[in-house]
């Protein structure tokens, strides 16, 4: 939504950006909205959002001064919010197919600490500008995000024929931004066997099967070594070609059998 006449709802005032925030559907029908980094932010409920935060019916949405509701089908209504624990489930369903494809787990580091520190409207336009242009990033690699965690989000490559020459260098672009802004964040890549559902959410696929998981439980790793760019096995022995894997230790996983390596992964200049 924006003054931008290429967004989906448009809307018109001096306080409303071009591409001002998002509805995301999430992969389990729920529906998600994030600020893109808007100058006079959005409100929910009251309040002004800060990070990616869950809908739910009836909840009234502020934005430059225009109130709009939030309505969600009761069939779809779904009580709590999604967490990284149970970002996916195991659902069998008709129309779907699994296929080795590359996951990316971005998440802020420190963000507790940071959102106690900063006041909420810089925060909001901090996060928002980090969430847009990690998009952008992204997609412009041909992948997409498929969830909003809050102080992260899941992308993914649709096609199991993507390089890894093409994650190595949308992680040149993610390091350049890195650079560029105040806020810090680690990456966790993934490749393995994952199930693109076509049928649960209405238009948008979800992603379910172990390796999923197995990529949140990584995250939580990366985050207890402070780790910026993390590869595991599954990633690494792909990315060899492409740039220099430190070995980092083997992990026990919870709901996972073993011991597991992970690899600091920095790409060929």
């Amino acid at each position: 939504m924006g003054r931008d006449p290429g967004n989906n709802l448009v809307l018109t005032g001096h306080q409303i950006s071009r591409r001002h925030a998002m509805i995301h559907l999430q992969s389990n029908e729920e529906y998600w909205l994030v600020d893109l980094g808007s100058r006079n932010g959005i409100m929910r409920n009251g309040h002004r959002v800060t990070q990616p935060v869950a809908l739910k019916n009836a909840d009234r949405l502020e934005v430059g001064g225009q109130v709009l509701i939030f309505r969600q089908k009761l069939s779809e209504a779904k009580e709590g919010e999604i967490t990284k624990d149970t970002a996916t489930d195991e659902r069998t369903v008709a129309g779907h197919s699994t296929a080795p494809l590359w996951l990316l787990l971005a998440d802020i580091m420190d963000f507790t600490p940071l959102s106690q520190t900063m006041p909420g409207d810089q925060l909001a336009k901090l996060v928002g500008h980090w969430i847009s242009e990690c998009k952008r990033i992204v997609e412009s690699h041909d992948g997409e995000v498929n969830q909003y965690l809050g102080d992260g989000f899941l992308a993914y490559w649709p096609s199991p024929d993507t390089s890894a020459q093409k994650i190595t260098d949308t992680i040149k672009d993610l390091n350049k931004f890195r650079a560029e802004t105040t806020l810090s964040f680690r990456l966790v890549m993934h490749n393995g066997p994952v199930t693109i559902d076509y049928s649960i959410s209405g238009g948008k696929n979800s992603l379910i099967g172990p390796d999923v998981n197995f990529t949140f439980r990584m995250e939580k790793i990366a985050g207890k070594l402070g780790v910026s760019c993390m590869a595991t096995a599954g990633a690494a022995e792909k990315l060899k070609p492409c740039g220099q894997l430190t070995p980092l230790g083997e992990f026990e996983l919870t709901g996972f059998d073993g011991k597991f390596p992970t690899f600091k992964f920095e790409p060929n200049a």
